[in-house]
Parts: C-alpha cells; sequence; structure tokens
C-alpha cells in the first residue's frame, strides 16, 4: 500500500492534510494514495511509522521547536525509504534540519516558512516525486535534485566532501564533489573548483561583474574574480541576463 503521514500540531497538521489533498486531485493521483493519515503527537507518527515502514511513501512533517528534534532522530533510524518534507515556521531551526541531510539519512526537504504557497508548492514538487515520473531528477548520492528548480551548486564551505544545492524555495547538502556534479549535470556552468550555474536561471549580474542574482528569488551567489570575463561574455551573449 502507497501510505502518506502528517505529523503536526492541530493548526498545521490540518493545513498540511488540506493540501496534500487538493495536490492529490490537481495531479491526479488519488487512485495511488491508498491511505493519508494526519497525527498530532510526534510520537504516535513515530509508532505508525514503525508499524508501515515499508508502505509509507512521504512523511510532511513540523517541527516548531527544537527539542522535536529528537524525533527526527527515532524516525532516522528506522531507515525508512520514504520521502520526508520537514516543515517549519522557527527560522532558528533551518541549519539544524538543514544538518540532517550530512547524516546516512533520507530523501528530504527543508522548508522555513509559513507562506501557503511555498508550502504547497514544496508538497506539489514531494508528491510528483513520489508517484509521478514528471520531474526532472538527478540524483547525488541517492539524494534526489530537482533540475527544474535548481540553482546552483558550491561546494560547502563546513563539510567536507559535501555539496551545497541551492534551488528557488530550497538548499540541502549532499555528499559529493564538484567534479561528481559536473559530470552528473554538464549543463551547469562551472565558474571555478567550487561553483557549478545554471545560467539559463540567471537574472542578474551586478555591477561587480561577479554576484549573481537569480530569477523568481532573492538568493545570489559571487563567483570568483577570475570568471569576470566569462561573466561578461555571458552576459553580451544572453538575451535574459540584464
Amino acid at each position: 500500500m502507497n501510505r502518506i503521514l502528517i505529523d503536526a500540531d492541530f493548526y498545521a497538521g490540518n493545513r498540511l492534510e488540506r493540501f496534500v489533498l487538493e495536490n492529490e486531485k490537481e495531479l491526479g493521483i488519488k487512485d495511488k494514495v491508498d491511505v493519508t493519515r494526519v497525527f498530532y503527537n510526534h510520537q504516535d507518527a513515530y509508532q505508525y511509522l514503525q508499524i508501515y515502514l515499508k508502505d509509507v511513501k512521504a512523511c510532511f512533517i513540523k517541527i516548531g521547536q527544537k527539542e522535536e528534534l529528537g524525533t527526527l532522530n527515532k524516525m532516522q533510524k528506522l531507515e525508512s525509504k520514504a520521502f520526508f518534507l520537514i516543515y517549519t515556521d522557527n527560522p532558528d531551526l533551518k541549519d539544524e534540519l538543514l544538518s540532517f541531510t550530512t547524516l546516512p539519512l533520507w530523501s528530504q526537504m527543508t522548508v522555513c516558512s509559513d507562506f501557503d504557497s511555498e508550502v504547497r508548492e514544496m508538497i506539489e514538487k514531494v508528491l510528483l516525486y513520489c508517484f509521478t515520473n514528471e520531474l526532472n531528477i538527478v540524483e547525488m548520492a541517492g539524494y534526489p535534485i530537482s533540475m527544474d528548480s535548481l540553482l546552483y551548486i558550491e561546494a560547502d564551505k563546513t563539510h567536507r566532501n559535501y555539496l551545497r544545492a541551492i534551488t528557488k524555495d530550497n538548499e540541502c547538502l549532499v555528499r559529493g564533489t564538484i567534479s561528481d556534479a559536473k559530470k552528473k549535470m554538464p549543463n551547469l556552468l562551472s565558474l571555478g573548483r567550487g561553483l557549478l550555474v545554471d545560467s539559463k536561471k540567471i537574472r542578474r549580474i551586478e555591477d561587480d561583474g561577479l554576484t549573481l542574482c537569480f530569477v523568481q528569488c532573492l538568493k545570489k551567489v559571487k563567483a570568483p574574480a577570475v570568471y569576470k570575463k566569462v561573466l561578461k561574455s555571458l552576459k553580451r551573449q544572453s538575451e535574459w541576463i540584464k
């Protein structure tokens, strides 16, 4: 059976359930989902996952306080194959949630937002990934990266042999090197040994000639100084970069 697990406080749980059910209908996958269960208690959700470990395909979990991170540690030890969307409206938890992706864990996205549109969009991506073949996905060390939303990949400065993959609405840590990523994603523009960029998503290059701004988001990244001429040429040849 294909099951979906939702684990959050009462308000957030009801909202997540509504978004999941709406997406099931809009994506035409209702017949592929046998059960959608909502829990308002982490322990109950954990016990349910224990019982239906092989059946749960997607988990949507809200973590509001640092004390709740123990739930993820327990679920992690179950070695579930489900896709986990970890949701929080507490910005202080973003880095700690992100650090979970450096461990031998599940496929995971983290959302640090309370905007309906952003949470709903991430739920849609998870359901597309779990129940359809419609996403353009590249896997790095077992972690699925959506090429449709990827902006750039950079070598992580804290974790050796890890990459930070940045999309317009999410970021994750993935085991690998820049050369590994380049082999899997040859369409990305290489800007040194530590940065790969999807040049088609660059919206603007700032006055310094090195700071890249991307479409549909506020994220920026600075390229090494030696690539100023390359970026100047790219800007001159493109019709989409300002």
